[in-house]
């Protein structure tokens, strides 16, 4: 076990680390806008970064969204990266909740568990093809939720689930419905009135979301093993089946604490500013926890189990 003041988050800390994050998309997209080519990739380059970075806390929120301490963070990344990104966290909170749960996790019904390393068409198109629909997608889905709330996207989910087997929706809670169908309208009608005053900008603003979205999918199989479903798992199996990296390009790749994934699988309830103190604490007590600390050549390379799953000998 770990000291219970590792599971209290810092409002502060969020505020500043997503208020840089921020500061530097806003002045990198506007400086993109108006740069011509080469220039136009550094801020490109840099929009792309740190609107990835920014979107990252939508995990954090994910994983305390009642916490009494981080309601206004809360509703303030809702309203500006959020809208940015045109995406509630609360679309995250079901699938990702049923990734970290026992007995879920690493199975075929763990929604966030793809097998990219053994399944060479889908690792295409989750790597390759995934980063240009998604933005298309999410966009989709707030007209959708704009338009008739989430009893129509609900209605149109069943269709195409019945015609086509291909899902329109994302599993929320009762009590989100109605958050989520206000902050889509709100997110629709930030953009009308963003492509009616830049249209120009819209094409650049498109790019900057897929780069942020390639960003995301590249950083999934730094994480997990994802190689093959289990019929179920237990806690151990959150330690080893998570991969840790301790080298500095992490920060870059994996920033605001997803390089210690290990220790976040294992202790899903503490922030990412703790991360670092809880992760060298495990290396120094749990001898096991050692074995889950790679190279990213390890991970890119394709790792393997160094010991049989534990759910196959619970």
């Amino acid at each position: 076990m770990i000291d219970a003041k590792f599971f209290e988050p810092d409002p502060v800390v969020y505020f500043r680390d997503h208020l840089v994050s921020m500061a530097v998309f806003v002045a990198a997209f506007v400086w993109g806008v108006q740069a011509d080519w080469p220039w136009v990739i550094i801020p490109f380059a840099l929009a792309s970064a740190f609107l990835y970075r920014a979107g990252i806390f939508a995990h954090e929120i994910v994983h305390r969204p009642n916490h009494k301490r981080m309601r206004l963070f809360y509703w303030v990344w809702q309203v500006t990266t959020g809208a940015v990104i045109m995406l509630p966290s609360a679309r995250f909170f079901g699938p990702h909740q049923a990734h970290h749960a026992t007995g879920t996790f690493r199975t075929k019904d763990d929604p966030q568990y793809l097998l990219i390393r053994s399944n060479a068409k889908l690792a295409f198109f989750v790597l390759v093809v995934l980063p240009f629909l998604t933005p298309i997608y999410i966009f989709l889905q707030i007209i959708v939720a704009s338009i008739g709330g989430l009893a129509l996207e609900e209605a149109l989910d069943r269709f195409t689930r019945r015609h086509f087997n291909f899902s329109v929706s994302t599993p929320l809670t009762d009590d989100k419905k109605a958050e989520v169908t206000w902050l889509s309208r709100y997110y629709l009608a930030a953009f009308i009135v963003f492509a009616m005053a830049l249209p120009d900008a819209v094409p650049f603003y498109y790019g900057v979301l897929v780069a942020g979205w390639l960003l995301t999918v590249l950083r999934i199989p730094l994480e997990h093993e994802l190689e093959r479903y289990d019929e179920t798992s237990t806690s151990r199996d959150q330690m080893l089946d998570s991969f840790s990296v301790e080298t500095p390009l992490a920060v870059l790749i994996q920033p605001i604490g997803f390089r210690y994934h290990t220790a976040h699988h294992m202790y899903p309830g503490v922030p990412y500013h703790h991360l670092p103190a809880v992760h060298a604490h495990l290396k120094a007590t749990i001898p096991e926890f050692n074995n889950s600390v790679v190279s990213y050549w390890t991970v890119i390379r394709g790792p393997k189990y160094p010991w049989p799953s534990s759910s196959q000998h619970s």
